[in-house]
């Protein structure tokens, strides 16, 4: 089963991969807009497709893989065109949400990620490569 790991921020995804970034380990990167006290974040996009990714990681994800849920802050710090850290290499992003799959070319984003055959091929494109990697579980 994968395992998940809440991140906070760029700072705390940097750490993050440090430390569980190993050769035949995969991560796969799911960023999305902070979320308020009652777990609905500021960003529509990322409200509109959660029930459908959160499916898709349990269906369609390596059992081996490690997913980082990462919260790229408020509205005013996503935002921020010149600052913020999230829009430069090596996530580089356009927009949230964004999945992306860790030193892999594969990325879906916005609207792609409400669909189901699009999910599908991402995950197992991961898992296609994954069996002639010998991916591992990640700790």
């Amino acid at each position: 089963m994968p395992q998940y790991m809440p991140i906070q921020g760029y700072k705390q995804l940097e750490d993050a991969l440090k430390v569980h970034a190993k050769p035949n380990c995969l991560i796969y990167i799911y960023f999305f807009g902070e979320k308020d006290s009652n777990g609905q974040s500021w960003c529509p996009d990322c409200v509109a497709v959660e029930e459908t990714v959160n499916t898709a990681f349990r269906e369609y994800s390596h059992q081996n893989s490690l997913i980082f849920t990462v919260d790229v802050g408020n509205r005013l710090a996503w935002k921020d065109t010149v600052d913020n850290k999230f829009r430069q290499p090596p996530y580089s992003l356009v927009e949230i949400p964004t999945l992306i799959r860790w030193q892999g070319a594969e990325r879906l984003a916005g609207a792609q990620l409400k669909k189901d055959d699009l999910l599908r091929l991402f995950f197992d494109e991961a898992k296609t490569q994954s069996a002639t990697d010998k991916t591992v579980l990640c700790q």
